[in-house]
Parts: structure tokens; sequence; C-alpha cells
């Protein structure tokens, strides 16, 4: 299926957050805290549930999300904040005055929820968002994918399939904080789009969802969105046995601009994304390069350069 609705962010900026998502409530039968038998992944109500984040945003960032019931980390894609999740696109595609969505005005956002057959089963393959904006410079607008996503050691995109298949609630919620950066801090490479939170400054009336629509999914995949794993190239050896084994989540992107696709690949673990509830987070080398340790091994790092796509495990040497 795809799910598409207009959003206009109404000036919600740093510390805002304006999200629509889904949760697996109808199925929940505890009433919890909040006595209406509300669930997701993050136990704000004492009652946990799978939950598919569409979009939590403000008009300096956008972030998509997989989660299953007892994971509030899941797997991200998106730009913009900490935690394990592929940067998507740079402010010169989002944000006010970008080229490809200008967040001063309403952009019109489609979650598709293709599916494929696995073992003559029919599952879920990911979920892939395309944001575009009448009269942006970006014809083709943007677009990112969860592709590949585990946790606990199973693979997780499959398991909420049958939560998908039974039906989850859609929610909007708008809020604030001043410690929003996980959402709107500093992202993979280095930008910083809000560098401090001032959710007194978010507008008490502003953001708003209008032309939901829910249909049956008639597109096509982009290629480059669909990887499963950090591809290496063809002097390092094979990282998915690896990948495969230890589990996390890993989800490829492209911004497209001028019609070129640019690839940008991050991976890093579900559950044990936290070492001493810290990130290891990606070393900023020369020629553009970055240092990402696999599942948080310190001793197991590989090479990745967002300006060209390549994935290696041996250090560059312009990267020395």
């Amino acid at each position: 299926k795809t799910v598409q609705f207009t959003v206009d962010l109404g000036g919600a900026g740093c510390g805002c957050n304006v999200a629509f998502y889904f949760t697996a409530m109808q199925k929940n039968p505890i009433a919890g805290a909040c006595a209406d038998h509300y669930c997701d992944a993050n136990n704000v109500c004492g009652a946990r549930c799978d939950e598919v984040d569409v979009m939590e945003a403000n008009s300096k960032v956008f972030r998509s999300t997989l989660h299953r019931s007892q994971d509030n980390v899941g797997g991200s894609v998106g730009y913009g904040g900490t935690g394990p999740h592929t940067q998507t696109w740079t402010r010169n595609e989002y944000g006010p005055g970008s080229s490809c969505i200008d967040t001063n005005k309403p952009f019109e956002v489609k979650a598709h929820f293709p599916t494929h057959e696995v073992n003559k089963k029919t599952v879920l393959q990911g979920m892939m968002i395309d944001l575009s904006q009448d009269g942006a410079s970006c014809e083709d607008g943007l677009t990112g994918t969860v592709g590949w996503y585990k946790f606990g050691g199973d693979d997780a995109i499959v398991a909420l399939t049958q939560a998908l298949r039974k039906g989850m609630v859609p929610m909007v919620s708008y809020w604030n904080s001043r410690d929003m950066g996980w959402l709107d801090g500093r992202d993979i490479n280095g930008e910083l789009p809000c560098a401090a939170d001032t959710p007194d400054s978010c507008p008490l009336r502003g953001p708003k969802f209008s032309n939901l629509s829910v249909q049956n999914f008639t597109g096509w995949l982009h290629a480059s969105t669909m990887n499963l794993s950090p591809k290496p190239n063809k002097t390092a050896k094979a990282v998915d046995d690896d990948v495969d084994a230890d589990g996390g989540s890993t989800a490829t992107a492209v911004g497209r601009s001028g019609g070129e696709a640019v690839p940008v690949l991050v991976q890093s673990s579900g559950v044990a994304t936290m070492a001493g509830d810290r990130l290891l987070e990606p070393v900023q080398l020369a020629g553009g390069w970055l240092q990402v340790y696999q599942n948080d091994d310190p001793s197991k790092a590989y090479y990745f350069n967002p300006g060209t796509g390549q994935t290696t495990w041996d250090r560059p040497a312009e990267a020395t």
C-alpha cells in the first residue's frame, strides 16, 4: 500500500516534533497509564507495541523509522539527529528555502509499503518515503528507504508484516522539548541542523495534515534504495554474513537532484547500538571519508565515502 498526505509544518522549528505514525493500538488489551489503550515502542503510556513512524519532523529535519515493540531505537532513514540512521539529504535539499523541499511551504509525503515473496509467503519488503513539492527546482523530490532492519536476531521487517496486515492505527502528534537533539541535533556528516532546541518558539497552532489517502502501491523501487547491507568494493571481503549474524539496522537512501541519484549508506546495529550508553559515532576522516564501526565494535571498522557511495574494509590512502 501507499499512504499519502500533505503536511504544512506551520513554522515548527528546532525543538518541535510534528509526527505522523502508526501503532498496533487496536490489538492492545492494556489500558495503560493514559487509560485509552495507547501503545508504542517507547512505552509512553506503559504499553508497548509495534510502531511505524512515517515522519517525525520540523522545518529543519525529517526522520522515518520502523520499530518492533521492544525496540525504541529502530531502523531509521532521514536527515538530522543522532542515533543509528542513514543521512538521506542535507540542508541544501530540505529546510527553509531549500531546493527540493522548502519547509516554509506545504509538501507531499508518500509512504510506500511494498511486498515481495519470501519462501512462498508475501511479506513486507521495507518502507520507502517520497517527499515532493509543487514548483520545486528538484523535480523528482527526495526519497529514502528502510530496506533492512533486524532486532533480536530476527528480520524485523518480516515481523512487522503481521502488524500491518492486521491493521494499525494512524496517529498525528505535535510536541516540543528542550532535549530534541536525537531528532534535530548533529547528523552523521557533521551538519548541525539545530544548535539549540527552543520549544518556547514552537507555535501553539500551525502544523497541519490534509489530503490523507491510502491506495495500492503501483510504483517501483529505486534499485539503490534496497541494498541489504554495506557493499564493499571488489577488493574488500563481503560483510553480509557478519551483519546478518549480529543483527542491526541498515537503511539506504537517495537524494535526487537534477535527475542524478546519489546513494548514501551507513550501517549500525539495532539492539546493541549503545556501548556504555554511548553510540560509537562515525569518525570524519580526510578526503570526505568516514570510519564507521560495525555493530559498535571498535575493532571492526569499515570506511564509507558519502560523496561517492564507496565502501571498503581497507583504509583509503586519501583518508590518512
